[in-house]
């Protein structure tokens, strides 16, 4: 660590803070606690203001995936959620990511085996103000 390593040199807190780029608390806070240098940010679990909401959240999300963070937030602000708006949108996000990851298996076919087929219709209109109705017929062959 070289916050432990510059502090155990006889460096200042100070020096070791402007040399390293961070603030002089970070510095201060691992010489110390030097074990807290070795304990992953992740396995540090804390709870939310929105853990006991998640279930509906995610039962909302589950009818309507269109349903947005605003009027999801306003729901929970009715049932009591004391909370910002911003970890309501943040979740929201998350659990909609989560749902919409489909996945797409690559398919591939013999040259001329299989073909896609759409049929349209569309209007045109020229300089002179005559309108034109176009029809297209698009055919790829996969392969």
């Amino acid at each position: 660590m070289d916050i432990l390593s510059l502090h155990r040199k006889g460096l200042k807190q100070r020096t070791i803070a402007r040399k390293l780029g961070i603030s002089r608390n970070t510095v201060k806070k691992y010489i110390d606690h030097p074990g807290l240098a070795f304990v992953s940010q992740s396995s540090r679990n804390r709870s939310s203001q929105l853990d006991p909401f998640t279930d509906n959240i995610a039962a909302w999300l589950e009818e309507d995936i269109a349903y947005s963070a605003t009027w999801i937030y306003d729901r929970l602000s009715n049932m009591g959620f004391t909370g910002s708006y911003e970890i309501v949108k943040r979740k929201v996000r998350l659990l909609k990511a989560e749902r919409q990851k489909v996945a797409y298996m690559r398919f591939e076919t013999e040259p001329g085996y299989q073909a896609q087929v759409d049929f349209g219709e569309f209007q045109v209109e020229h300089a002179n103000g005559h309108v034109q109705k176009l029809y297209l017929f698009s055919m790829i062959l996969g392969y």
